[in-house]
């Protein structure tokens, strides 16, 4: 309801608003007309139509009046552009056919695809893509498998925390983070999981002078800086220009082979398609 008088308001307001001062309104202005641009009409359905409900009588005035305003600058390019414009330069039917050809083309193979495209993906499949095509993996940067903690310099039971700190067991894991916690450290445990070198540095401000030497050392420190007492661990490396693991680009290649099949798909049905339509006669060679 309040957007119905709202809308009508504008209706009024806009017609007494844009009237050419060195025109006279058309005799004939529909009463439903809240805007005319030369020989065109802006009714009080279209602006209806882009105003949402659910919202207050002072947003949809100001939403109806800013669509109004666009509305009429919009008219005045395109009369503009109309007038002025070569002949030739206005013929777009060829481009707003093969536009709308793409369009259709693209909206069926995606429905085509939605409803057949199989994509599960087992561990086998993703692992025999990565063996034939390790090629195409190189790590663009070099990579680490690490732990670290950053402590206030002052946190008590240091001693305790180094000895779960450089412990490899599971469960000795499960206490450090639990001490991480309690103390409220930054911390990064995840001793499976491939990180970026750089990803590291941002974190922990380690002095790296010589990368590959750096890692090659596999180096487990600690130092205090700014406050914080820093403790990091390298366990694993893979260096720049190296091949990347398979678990860093498990859902690259995931991507990969659904768009294998997509292709497979989009293939095998234009082939059916055109088979059937030779078969039925709906398509010919002239002239051959």
């Amino acid at each position: 309801m309040i957007r119905t008088v709202t809308l009508t308001l504008l209706c009024t307001a806009f017609l007494s608003a844009c009237k050419s001062k060195a025109e006279a309104e058309p005799a004939q202005m529909p009463e439903n007309a809240v805007a005319r641009a030369y020989d065109r009409i802006l009714t009080i359905e279209e602006v209806a139509s882009v105003v949402p409900d659910k919202i207050s009588e002072e947003d949809s005035l100001t939403m109806a009046r800013r669509y109004v305003n666009e509305w009429l600058n919009e008219q005045v390019i395109l009369y503009s552009a109309e007038r002025n414009l070569p002949e030739e330069r206005k013929r777009f039917e060829h481009q707003m056919e093969q536009y709308r050809r793409t369009l259709l083309t693209y909206a069926y193979e995606n429905l085509y695809v939605q409803q057949r495209l199989d994509t599960v993906i087992n561990a086998e499949e993703i692992e025999a893509y990565y063996e034939e095509n390790k090629a195409i993996f190189t790590l663009k940067d070099y990579i680490v498998k690490t732990k670290f903690c950053a402590l206030e310099e002052e946190t008590p039971r240091l001693r305790k925390f180094k000895k779960l700190f450089e412990s490899d067991e599971g469960e000795d894991l499960v206490k450090l983070e639990q001490f991480c916690v309690d103390y409220g450290a930054t911390y990064y445990l995840d001793v499976e999981t491939w990180m970026y070198l750089e990803d590291l540095l941002l974190q922990i401000p380690l002095d790296v002078y010589n990368i590959e030497s750096f890692l090659r050392s596999k180096p487990s420190t600690d130092f205090i800086t700014n406050g914080k007492h820093y403790f990091v661990n390298i366990l694993d490396y893979k260096l720049k220009d190296g091949v990347s693991p398979l678990l860093l680009v498990e859902n690259q290649i995931k991507n990969l082979i659904l768009n294998k099949r997509k292709k497979k798909l989009l293939t095998e049905m234009r082939e059916a398609l055109f088979n059937e339509a030779v078969a039925d006669g709906q398509i010919e060679k002239l002239n051959e």
